[in-house]
């Protein structure tokens, strides 16, 4: 984490990344937002831990919200977003996110062949409706490269990183494989927000007609 703080106040960069967290006795996984100063402004423990992480980490408990300069950010981590019913996207919304982060590790079998079984659908149904209703971004970035030990050994990450506009459409995507290391720029635009908190009923009754 000092690494990536000296790297951003060199740059004058927001950076997020995940990370492996030790508190105490305990081990988390995380992901922090550093400001271009070189501070952590926003920091998350994953809620959502799939069963089979569930003797390697620690569950978090809180979310958070920090304003900035390019508009107010959120973080979750891979699987948070697919909780029933987006809870944990949508209470961001709810926070008041312009922008949620979402550092990913997109793991499939060795074997597994994107031509017949093309990777992302499972991301797209949640990120997507977040996205629309609250009019926000969300960026899931997910690693590359094979895992070699722990329960998930054997698998590899595919990258196929995603970037999900206020209308919920995908406006980036980046390549699939286990090699496909790369950096995707895009320029971004927050959507001034028409509700906060209850109103969004408002806003969804008006436009869904329900």
């Amino acid at each position: 984490c000092r690494r990536l703080a000296a790297d951003a106040r060199k740059h004058g960069l927001l950076v997020c990344a995940g990370l492996t967290e030790r508190a105490g006795d305990r081990v988390y996984n995380a992901a922090v937002l550093i400001s271009p100063a070189g501070e952590v402004i926003l920091h998350h423990r994953k809620l959502n831990e799939l069963e089979i992480g569930h003797a390697c980490y620690a569950q978090g408990d809180r979310l958070g919200v920090v304003e900035t300069a390019f508009g107010r950010f959120g973080l979750m981590i891979c699987s948070d977003a697919f909780v029933r019913g987006q809870t944990v996207g949508r209470t961001l919304g709810l926070m008041g996110a312009d922008v949620i982060l979402s550092p990913c590790a997109w793991a499939v079998p060795a074997d597994h062949d994107n031509t017949r079984e093309p990777y992302g659908a499972l991301w797209l149904e949640n990120y997507g409706p977040v996205a629309r209703d609250f009019r926000l971004w969300i960026a899931g970035v997910s690693n590359v490269g094979p895992i070699t030990a722990g329960p998930w050994r054997g698998r590899k990450c595919i990258g196929n990183s995603l970037l999900i506009d206020p209308a919920g459409q995908t406006a980036r995507r980046g390549p699939h494989g286990e090699a496909a290391e790369t950096i995707l720029h895009a320029g971004i635009r927050t959507v001034p927000r028409p509700a906060r908190a209850a109103g969004w009923e408002t806003v969804w009754e008006r436009n869904h007609g329900s």
